[in-house]
């Protein structure tokens, strides 16, 4: 048996292992304080890949067969290239113009620590003003928030191929190395800015035919030479460039110039920010509306290594279409994806919008929160008809009492009932639409429109229900006999006076009782007498002109001329008619309007028939 030292700690579990041969081994499980390594200031990127195990950000490609091999102690990865640089052969792609280098660094094989044609081909299909973009977006970020700057953008065919030209006085980029990266940035993360994990520049590069980057006085270019792709990292000998220049070589037809052009003609600039497209500033837009809301954004947590999606306080700004723009969200000033809704503004989200990894859609739900966070700055300017569309009442339903009460009082109106079903022989649709109130039938309206209507509107049947109350209590309340208005100091004498006296007014009622009681003489069954009061409007906001009870009171308002001016006029008798036809139904359904028909022929017989006998018993009503 061999031995060996003592433990670093104590043991927390033993096992004891017998292998082919015979042989024990002992294997403690103990607790050893970590050794770190020496910093040395740098950063290198692996990627785990397909052809080679691991690739790293300095050019060396791992294989299984390399990692079994190596020997502990090896230096080999650590050890510098001491080849020179091969130079450029005739016809090959230093296309664009180069500063004067002072010495070369060093040079690696392929642009990206992975496969560049892979990576190429997850992003071919992206249009070209989506790449072109991330160069703009990525200079917008080198500038710190509120912080002036300019960006100039040139592109264009030069008949062989289209080039790309992207320069800011912005902070420039620190470790160049970290564009050959894929998801690698020193950058700090922040849902203020556009970039996500240095991507942008990576999608545009891995489809250009060449590329070239300056910054903090130093060079890096993206080279195809001899049928193999090289990068090749310079220092320059003239004065440092201040910001950032990047040009790349594309093979897009000449009319994609066109294509861009129209594309960033729709950039919201930021204040501050002066932003050149060939030569031509895009002139800043108003702003019409701020509105200040808590939106989902993207964040980095580097502890997790996910994304997150946190929400933060931020600014909407409103900013007007142009007649031949549609609805569009904006992040930071930049196009993202459509707005869907019926209103002639642009979303500019001054914080990191949530997208899909192709950063083409929003995620979803997303629109939904900007509807709601603007419908209450917009909703004053929207017609009925747009009120009344779909994306209102999505949106609606998740605002405050007092948003949607406006809304259902924009959309619809204020004198308004929910329809309901027909009960039996009651149909009160029709009882409120003959109180002059708008029916709205809800199965015709979309989710959220039905919830807010259930909600703020009352239904038909409510709506005639307070209404019989309020003028049953009213008749009941305020009813009168003429009699009891004898009093010359009350208001119901004076207005008796108004109608042409006492006797008059006592005529009037009793041809009105008389009347009505021929009418319902003529309904089948048996009917309690007819007898009738007066009653006196002291509400304006509440006017009766007659009512009719379940044991066949008639209530006649005294304030209103019609029975007392020309109680045999066709206004009087329409009344007198109405009210007599609510003997066989006390609501204003089919089977009341039947009624009311039946009794209109009852009324017209009676008046022809015994018309002698009306001007015998009333000759002081003609």
């Amino acid at each position: 048996m061999s031995e060996v030292g003592p433990l670093p700690s104590e043991a927390s579990s033993v096992t004891v292992i017998r292998d082919a041969s015979g042989r024990y081994f002992d294997s403690f499980v103990v607790e050893v304080e970590p050794t770190p390594l020496p910093a040395n200031g740098k950063a290198l990127g692996i990627d785990m890949g397909l052809a080679s195990l691991a690739v790293t950000s300095d050019g060396e490609k791992m294989s299984q067969r390399n990692l079994k091999h190596k020997q502990k102690g090896s230096n080999r990865s650590d050890r510098p290239s001491q080849e020179e640089a091969p130079k450029a052969p005739h016809g090959s792609t230093q296309w664009c113009p180069l500063r004067a280098v002072r010495t070369m660094t060093t040079q690696s094989q392929g642009w990206l620590a992975i496969s560049t044609e892979g990576f190429a081909a997850m992003n071919a299909a992206r249009p070209p003003e989506h790449l072109v973009k991330e160069l703009v977006q990525n200079a917008l970020d080198s500038f710190a928030e509120g912080q002036p700057g300019a960006i100039q953008l040139r592109y264009g065919h030069d008949g062989h191929r289209f080039q790309v030209e992207c320069c800011d006085n912005g902070s420039g980029i620190n470790a160049l190395d970290d564009l050959r990266v894929v998801y690698l940035t020193h950058k700090t993360d922040s849902h203020l800015k556009r970039g996500r994990f240095g991507r942008g520049f990576k999608e545009a590069l891995c489809i250009a035919d060449a590329a070239l980057v300056e910054s903090q006085g130093e060079q890096l270019q993206f080279l195809q030479e001899q049928g193999q792709r090289v990068t090749r990292r310079s220092t320059i000998a003239t004065a440092p460039l201040r910001g950032t220049r990047v040009a790349m070589q594309m093979r897009w037809p000449p009319e994609t110039a066109e294509q861009l052009d129209r594309y960033f003609h729709r950039f919201l600039v930021p204040e501050g920010i002066v932003l050149e497209v060939n030569g031509a500033r895009i002139i800043p837009r108003a702003v019409e509306h701020r509105v200040q809301v808590s939106l989902t954004t993207e964040l980095y947590d580097p502890v997790s290594q996910s994304w997150k999606k946190p929400k933060r306080r931020t600014d909407i700004q409103l900013v007007r279409t142009r007649s031949d723009e549609t609805p569009t969200i904006y992040e930071l000033g930049i196009p993202v994806a459509a707005l869907e809704w019926s209103v002639p503004y642009h979303c500019d989200i001054q914080q990191r919008v949530p997208m899909n990894p192709n950063r083409d859609a929003v995620a979803s739900g997303y629109a939904v929160q900007l509807h709601v966070a603007c419908l209450p700055a917009l909703l004053d300017a929207m017609d009925a008809e747009t009120i009344k569309q779909d994306w209102v009442g999505h949106a609606g339903r998740r605002c405050d009492a007092a948003v949607q009460q406006r809304i259902v009082e924009r959309a619809f109106g204020s004198n308004i009932a929910r329809s309901v079903p027909r009960m039996g022989s009651r149909h009160f649709d029709e009882d409120a639409r003959e109180l002059g109130v708008q029916v709205i039938n809800t199965a015709q309206t979309s989710g959220g429109f039905r919830e807010m209507l259930r909600q703020f509107v009352p239904s038909a049947q409510e709506v005639v229900r307070k209404d019989e109350i309020v003028k049953a209590q009213t008749a009941a309340a305020d009813g009168f006999a003429v009699a009891t208005a004898a009093d010359p100091a009350d208001q119901r004498h004076h207005w008796m006076a108004r109608q042409g006296g006492r006797e008059r007014v006592e005529r009037c009622l009793a041809f009105a009782v008389w009347f009505c009681q021929q009418l319902v003489n003529s309904c089948p069954g048996r009917q309690s007498a007819v007898s009738g009061q007066l009653t006196l409007n002291r509400d304006p906001a509440a006017t009766l002109y007659a009512h009719w009870s379940e044991r066949n009171v008639l209530t006649l308002a005294l304030d209103q001329n019609c029975f007392w001016q020309a109680p045999l006029g066709p206004e009087a008798l329409q009344v007198l008619i109405h009210e007599a036809a609510h003997a066989m139904n006390m609501h204003h359904g089919l089977e009341f309007r039947q009624e009311l028909e039946r009794l209109a022929g009852v009324a017209a017989a009676l008046m022809l028939q015994r018309a002698e006998e009306i001007r015998r018993q009333f000759p002081d009503l003609f």
